[in-house]
């Protein structure tokens, strides 16, 4: 018949871990009949994992790779492994573990992810198929911009392209684009402020600008790129000149380059594109972009007299209310590792 219940029950109020933190949980059995176990053994996992697929001639192929963080095992319920019963009832096995410090957050993406697992077994003897049960841990990542020199400098580049080729050639379309700077966290807004100047005399099929996401799976000699485009605003076709000014509000996103995972490793751009039309390659102007956890103090409220404290909770929109709230429900486990969550723009 097996157990009425085997489950594991974490502690955690936000229902997110972070590097070196305490993890506390219980097992909690309860059987309707007396049960002859081997022992309960929690196994405690942190796994990245990458499986890209390679296409030839006649089918497709896997490229693998996957790093370890930590393989915790320790036993619950008779350590010394005899057969003994267990008796009729409920019964809680309580468990803590410490979280390495050097272990990337949670990920979920196209060809990999990182996850952290609790499992526990129930032994049986006899050749009797064993007893399990399983749950997942959301780990986040303290990536604190302050620490990080190009976080407050501002990004702004400047490109330009002529049509046509060899000796009939236009003039020059110039784009430039700017934002104030280049590290944000979940719930802060990126201004972008772009505009082209066209001096081809050739009306232009349109401009856009685009927040994207770029991972990066590496697996035995084999680099995958998903490019995911997270918000888009988009102009019509002009003539003569362009201008286009964006509001990105950051969704809940991993931190750039997820940091301690050496075969997944995620950035992020602004794009403001520029397409001339018929046959002509698009003019494109990327700036670059760091994500974090911790915002920059220039940009905390009340900045002088309280910055932010590491440990800032990336699910909490800055400048709203920085303090966890107990009462609201925790995300979910696939909301919180997503790679991306799409956003649509407000109206123009």
């Amino acid at each position: 018949m097996g157990f009425g219940r085997f489950e594991i029950v974490i502690e955690n109020r936000n229902g997110i871990f972070y590097p070196g933190q305490s993890v506390n949980g219980t097992v909690h059995v309860t059987n309707s009949k007396v049960e002859s176990l081997k022992g309960i053994q929690i196994e405690c996992c942190g796994l990245a994992e990458v499986r890209i697929p390679v296409k030839n001639d006649k089918n497709t192929e896997f490229r693998c790779s996957n790093e370890q963080y930590f393989d915790f095992k320790f036993c619950l319920y008779n350590p010394g492994n005899q057969v003994i019963e267990l008796s009729v009832g409920r019964h809680q096995y309580p468990f803590t573990f410490v979280l390495p410090t050097q272990i990337p957050p949670s990920f979920e993406g196209s060809f990999g992810h990182i996850r952290y697992t609790i499992r526990s077994v129930a032994q049986r003897p006899w050749l009797k198929r064993d007893y399990a049960c399983q749950t997942s841990l959301v780990v986040g990542s303290i990536v604190d911009l302050n620490t990080l020199p190009a976080a407050v400098l501002p990004v702004k580049k400047m490109k330009s392209k002529r049509l046509g080729c060899f000796c009939c050639t236009s003039n020059p379309i110039t784009a430039h684009a700017k934002i104030e700077r280049a590290g944000y966290t979940p719930g802060e807004t990126i201004l972008l402020k772009a505009d082209t100047d066209n001096e081809s005399g050739i009306s232009l099929r349109g401009s856009k600008a685009q927040f994207i996401q770029i991972t990066k799976f590496i697996a035995a000699g084999e680099t995958k790129l998903d490019t995911k485009v997270l918000l888009v605003y988009s102009h019509e076709r002009f003539t003569d000149a362009d201008i286009l000014e964006a509001q990105f509000l950051v969704p809940q996103l991993p931190p750039s380059t997820l940091p301690f995972c050496g075969i997944i490793d995620v950035s992020y751009q602004i794009q403001y594109i520029v397409d001339p039309g018929a046959l002509s390659i698009n003019l494109t102007v990327t700036l670059d972009l760091l994500i974090g956890t911790v915002p920059l103090y220039s940009q905390a409220p009340n900045s002088t007299s309280n910055p932010p404290r590491i440990g800032f909770n990336p699910w909490v929109v800055p400048g709203e209310d920085w303090t966890t709230n107990a009462s609201a429900p925790p995300p979910t486990y696939e909301e919180s590792v997503q790679a991306a969550v799409p956003l649509k723009p407000a109206a123009k």
